[in-house]
């Protein structure tokens, strides 16, 4: 039983949200049309952070004049493009989740990596912009996942301590992040599975947000 809870955190990108096999492809097909190519294995390094830790690693692996910003522009329009055609479904669970949570009048904050333009364009098409009562994005922030910097800030804002504070995840960075701030860490994974190391970082690893239903069931809320 999680003690003492009194706000759930969300991340938002592969998990309230199936966002991943989009953003590998637009990814890929960016990289692709300015002459590049993307493993798996190597968008697997991009899953849960953000735009200064990608930068980053994609001119280690191509070099310092990797054209970083035509590549993600496009891989923005892209992915995009098609996000609005298709539409982004939401995760089994996400809403009866959100119900509840509400309904137990535990706080409900969103940190995510993405930016605050395209967060708020997804949870407004979504209708679930109303369940978060603030929403932190690595513009907030000096530091992405893993740093802790965006649950702090998180934690900051709805003026709730750390250790009152579960948070919901997909991907390792994300548990590490919420475990270095002193958060209680459930990890549901999407495309990454967890290391052995995340494993003891989280406080559960669950398969779906609908577990996470049964989970309150159990005592997430309890005063």
């Amino acid at each position: 039983m999680l003690p003492n809870i009194r706000a759930a955190i969300f991340d938002m990108d592969g998990l309230l949200f199936d966002t991943e096999s989009i953003a590998r492809w637009a990814w890929k097909q960016a990289l692709a049309n300015h002459g590049y190519l993307m493993s798996d294995d190597f968008y697997f390094e991009f899953v849960g952070r953000d735009l200064s830790w990608r930068e980053k690693i994609l001119k280690q692996r191509y070099g310092s004049s990797f054209p970083f910003e035509s590549v993600t522009a496009q891989r923005i329009e892209i992915g995009d493009r098609r996000e609005l055609q298709e539409g982004l479904p939401l995760k089994a669970g996400v809403l009866d989740l959100l119900r509840r949570l509400n309904n137990l009048g535990i706080v409900i904050a969103l940190a995510t990596g993405t930016s605050r333009h395209r967060t708020i364009r997804r949870l407004t098409n979504a209708g679930i912009l109303q369940y978060f009562i603030t929403i932190v994005t690595s513009e907030d922030v000096a530091e992405g996942k893993p740093a802790p910097d965006i649950y702090l800030e998180t934690s900051r804002r709805i003026n709730i301590a750390p250790v009152q504070c579960v948070v919901f995840e997909d991907s390792c960075v994300g548990i590490e992040a919420a475990f270095s701030a002193g958060m209680y860490p459930i990890m549901i994974p999407d495309i990454e599975k967890p290391s052995p190391e995340i494993k003891c970082l989280a406080y559960q690893i669950l398969d779906s947000l609908e577990q996470a239903c049964e989970l309150l069931e159990q005592g997430l809320g309890a005063r």
